[in-house]
């Protein structure tokens, strides 16, 4: 009896027998008989804030949820960038393009609890369109519908497996933006939210949280977290991929990631072979690569051009919102940028800083990105010319000089001002040494305030800056960079005013944007909406050419993609693009 009694229990064990698998195609699974088991070996620069992908803005956490832990409904080829089943294994989208109904896979959670339509709903209703929550999207699903009024798209369960969006109208990237959702269950995390404190989603799901009480959908739980040790993962047994031979995925049995704060040592592990698969520095790449061709090491590196959203472009800012009137209004001075761009002297960054392994500017699409790079904006460019700068700057009124040859405002006030700046990565200094040399040279004093990388992101989040310098990645799509390029948006940090917080969900105050701003947010309203990619790319060309005209941000340059891996990982590498070949629960040990 007691022998009946361990079946019965093993099987309900192995209820994912009822899965309907996702089969991973031959680009990413092209070995019929890849090993299984042993421990993938990774590195986050620290310890994860939160395990819920809504309730922080910190990258480290984003590393682990998004793919390792949690699965969207839809997905991004991790290669090839197109929009494929993941939860959701099929849609139907109506005739007027209004309504997209998904089914869902038969899919549990790692608790064995089966996936539905209440977590999806679930999802977006306290996590994504929740404006209290730090991580939200709301922003990417509130679209304008057919009078112009920004409505949010509705979720609606049908029965178990079936739910329904329902937009305000058609809306172009609305699968792109979709793939960047990440579902969480419903009853594990309903009961942990206070509803009369939608902030409280904030404080669920921290790092000090028992790694048994997180339940996912993505190839790996966590099972122990070390603050500033490590994270470790273990294999999902009920995951919903497997790979096009019928092998269960991941092949994996843990991931181990190491928390190390100091690059260097991040380096040294990887060239140890402690750390398997990592983005290497530009300025680490030369000698990397020699040590390799020796034949000795237990890695490989690849340089390619970019075309990946990591790793990020930089930019500088100007705060338009910043409590000095006199700063205030020269910052708004588009000959005050202007001057500024011409005394970004790119090419010395790029050779210095990023050993040559970067390209300029390359801010708001990349130049491999074929379906919108609008090509104009490198004539738009302002090369590096001191001369020009200076002439500017004397034409905006600033031609006194004190006799340490810093010019004056009318006041008779030294120009000058801080630039905010994190201490890693260690580029980002680099970059604002070099610019604030250059910005000496033509009489503008600048000082650097380089503080811990959180606390400058808190400071940016609260315009609590004058100039900075800061990054964000690039996405396929410029609609998935909605909440930080359009004015009046969560993101757009260096013209806060443009945005309401008050109102549910915040709203654009039109009457604190300039003309062409006005435009920008105009711009991305009407492609958000069209359907055609033809006239959505000349949305999108239009905004690349103001940014580049008006330069609410100045874009400094974007490090190639730089890849290491250590050689005896397989189904890893990168595709004759340059696009980098891996995945956690993809790759083996060879």
């Amino acid at each position: 009896m007691r022998k009946v009694l361990l079946l019965v229990l093993a099987l309900l064990a192995c209820a994912v027998f009822a899965t309907e698998y996702m089969v991973q195609d031959e680009l990413l699974t092209p070995d019929p008989s890849p090993k299984t088991g042993g421990t993938l070996r990774l590195a986050l620069a620290s310890t994860p804030e939160s395990f819920l992908l809504y309730g922080t803005l910190d990258g480290s956490s984003y590393s682990v949820i998004m793919g390792p832990m949690f699965s969207p409904l839809v997905e991004m080829h991790p290669v090839t960038n197109e929009i494929k089943p993941a939860l959701a294994k099929s849609w139907v989208v109506s005739a007027d393009g209004k309504e997209v109904t998904f089914r869902l896979r038969e899919a549990y959670w790692s608790d064995g609890t089966p996936i539905t339509a209440d977590d999806v709903v679930f999802t977006f209703q306290y996590f994504v369109m929740n404006q209290y929550a730090r991580g939200n999207s709301i922003a990417r699903f509130t679209i304008p519908d057919e009078k112009g009024v920004n409505k949010m798209i509705e979720w609606v369960k049908i029965d178990d497996k079936t739910v329904k969006a329902i937009l305000p109208s058609p809306y172009g990237a609305f699968f792109t933006v979709l793939s960047h959702v990440y579902i969480y269950p419903k009853h594990k995390l309903e009961p942990l939210i206070d509803k009369n404190d939608l902030g409280s989603v904030n404080k669920v799901w921290l790092s000090n949280t028992d790694p048994k009480e997180i339940v996912v959908n993505g190839p790996f739980k966590p099972v122990q977290l070390i603050t500033d040790q490590k994270l470790v993962l273990e294999r999902n047994p009920y995951f919903w991929k497997v790979d096009r031979f019928g092998n269960r995925l991941p092949y994996f049995d843990r991931v181990e990631y190491l928390i190390i704060r100091d690059a260097e040592i991040r380096l040294a592990k990887f060239m140890a072979g402690e750390i398997d698969f990592m983005a290497i520095s530009s300025r680490d790449f030369p000698m990397l690569k020699e040590q390799e061709l020796t034949g000795k090491t237990p890695y490989v590196v690849y340089a390619t051009q970019p075309t990946q959203a990591t790793p990020s472009p930089i930019h500088i800012s100007f705060n338009f919102d910043v409590d000095d009137p006199e700063l205030r209004d020269l910052f708004r001075k588009l000959e005050f940028r202007e001057a500024m761009e011409y005394a970004l002297n790119r090419e010395r960054i790029i050779d210095e800083v990023f050993a040559g392994l970067a390209i300029p500017d390359a801010g708001l699409i990349l130049p491999s990105n074929k379906a919108f790079y609008n090509p104009k904006v490198e004539e738009l460019l302002r090369p590096y010319d001191l001369k020009k700068a200076n002439e500017l700057l004397d034409k905006i009124g600033l031609t006194k000089r004190d006799k340490e040859g810093y010019r004056l405002f009318p006041s008779g006030r030294r120009v000058e001002f801080n630039l905010l700046v994190q201490n890693s990565p260690k580029e980002y200094q680099d970059v604002a040494v070099i610019f604030a040399e250059d910005l000496k040279k033509i009489g503008i004093k600048v000082n650097l305030q380089i503080l811990d990388a959180s606390l400058v992101g808190q400071m940016f989040g609260a315009s609590n800056f004058q100039a900075g310098i800061r990054a964000f990645g690039n996405q396929p799509d410029l609609q998935l960079r909605k909440a930080i390029w359009q004015p009046g948006t969560q993101l757009y940090y260096w013209h806060y005013s443009t945005m309401d917080k008050t109102k549910t969900p915040p709203q654009p105050v039109f009457e604190e944007m300039l003309d062409w701003e006005k435009r920008i947010w105009e711009l991305f309203e009407k492609a958000q909406i069209e359907m055609d990619p033809a006239k959505r790319k000349a949305y999108y060309d239009e905004v690349q050419e103001l940014y580049h005209i008006y330069l609410p941000v100045i874009f400094v340059c974007k490090g190639m993609n730089i890849w290491g891996f250590n050689k005896t990982l397989g189904n890893a590498g990168v595709t004759e693009e340059g696009v980098p070949i891996f995945t956690v629960w993809t790759s083996y040990r060879k």
